[in-house]
């Protein structure tokens, strides 16, 4: 649990220091270029270091990494497009809905405890979709 939460404060403060260079991406490459943002290494590093993050938290977790698909969708929804303020709403978000799914895999089938995953996937899966959809998640 150590390496996934060494993992994760380096990509929040590696998000947090960004958040104004993804932004002005919200506004096009030309715009982000012309505001001082190099676009392709934002680009890149921006997707490995969520692509680690995927891989780690998936490796030590399994599917409840699932989450991290639906909750930026959720709170983007909810907030609009401001990346100041979606990136801490989103890890807050996944936090609530990851504790909301813990107490109810504990109270569906008292005293059985279904697995968290289950619960996650049977309450992302059809917000996953709804946004795959209609299409619009990034609007």
């Amino acid at each position: 649990m150590l390496i996934i939460g060494i993992l994760i404060a380096v990509s929040i403060i590696y998000f947090i220091y960004h958040r104004w260079d993804y932004n002005a991406l919200d506004s096009g490459d030309d715009t982000a270029k012309s505001l001082g943002v190099n676009v392709d290494r934002i680009r890149l590093c921006g997707m490995f270091v969520a692509s680690i993050i995927t891989a780690v938290i998936v490796s030590f977790l399994g599917i409840i990494g699932f989450i991290g698909l639906i909750c930026p969708q959720i709170t983007k929804k909810l907030m609009g497009n401001d990346n100041r303020y979606i990136i801490p709403a989103s890890a807050i978000m996944g936090s609530l809905i990851l504790l909301i799914s813990d107490t109810l895999s504990r109270i569906i089938l008292s005293p059985q405890i279904l697995p968290v995953g289950a619960v996650t996937s049977f309450l992302g899966a059809p917000l996953f979709l709804y946004f795959l959809i209609k299409g619009d998640a990034d609007k």
